[in-house]
């Protein structure tokens, strides 16, 4: 019973976590941030569960660490795809050269038999599951916290944290990604329910219009998305004048 009671201090219920899926608004405001920084942490660690055998799988068939074996994989790709691309791509020859390249330094020796070395590299990338959610959840929100209080919010930053925790709840959906064909739809899925599980949760515990939700959600993605655009420009140019 005392397990069930800690359990309850670092998690909400299953039963809010599906309300809260589904938009109800009632539910954004009854949870802790403590509840939903473990919510956070336990749920990107399921949704990177299929990912980490995947990974594991493909590591363990090129008998390399998992980075090394993603490289294999794109100079493989790169080579197959630059005999197509060579006479319309003139950069085609030099794709295969660095193709060939990437396949070599996959197949550098190391200390650990392949497969254990592809276990543990896949382990490190399961454990980021979670540290990039939090990393996105704590970085972005409080991006929107500050556009939200432009608007004249007044609710707490701890209360923010809390409510849009659970737009990690459809990101389980993003854990079926190396299914094929359709693991690229079931991410792209899992990241617009969250989206739409994030705006309710804002404007739960903002008290915002939709309009207004929307605008302090977007705001900050629109901003770093100009500021991408102004930094490949500026990248651009630079490339430009190093040239000339």
């Amino acid at each position: 019973m005392a397990g069930m009671t800690k359990l309850r201090e670092w998690l909400p219920s299953t039963q809010a976590m599906s309300h809260a899926a589904q938009l109800r608004v009632e539910v954004y405001t009854g949870i802790t941030m403590r509840q939903a920084l473990g919510m956070v942490v336990l749920l990107g660690l399921a949704a990177g569960f299929i990912p980490f055998l995947a990974n594991w799988f493909v590591a363990a068939r090129v008998g390399a660490a998992l980075p090394l074996a993603l490289l294999a994989r794109a100079g493989a790709a790169m080579q197959e795809q630059a005999p197509i691309l060579a006479p319309v791509f003139p950069a085609g020859p030099a794709m295969a050269l660095w193709g060939e390249l990437y396949q070599t330094l996959a197949g550098l020796g190391q200390p650990l038999p392949g497969w254990l070395a592809g276990g543990v590299s896949a382990l490190g990338e399961w454990i980021n599951w979670p540290l990039r959610w939090l990393e996105l959840w704590i970085v972005y929100g409080l991006l929107v916290m500050v556009v939200n209080k432009l608007l004249g919010a007044t609710n707490t930053l701890q209360r923010f944290y809390a409510a849009t925790g659970f737009a990690a709840v459809p990101l389980l959906l993003s854990g079926l990604s190396p299914i094929p064909c359709l693991g690229g739809l079931f991410s792209l899925a899992a990241w617009l329910w969250a989206l739409a599980v994030y705006v309710r949760a804002n404007q739960a515990v903002t008290g915002f219009s939709t309009g207004r939700a929307l605008l302090a959600v977007f705001l900050p993605l629109g901003a770093l998305f100009l500021l991408f655009l102004l930094l490949v420009g500026l990248w651009l140019i630079g490339l430009l004048f190093t040239l000339a």
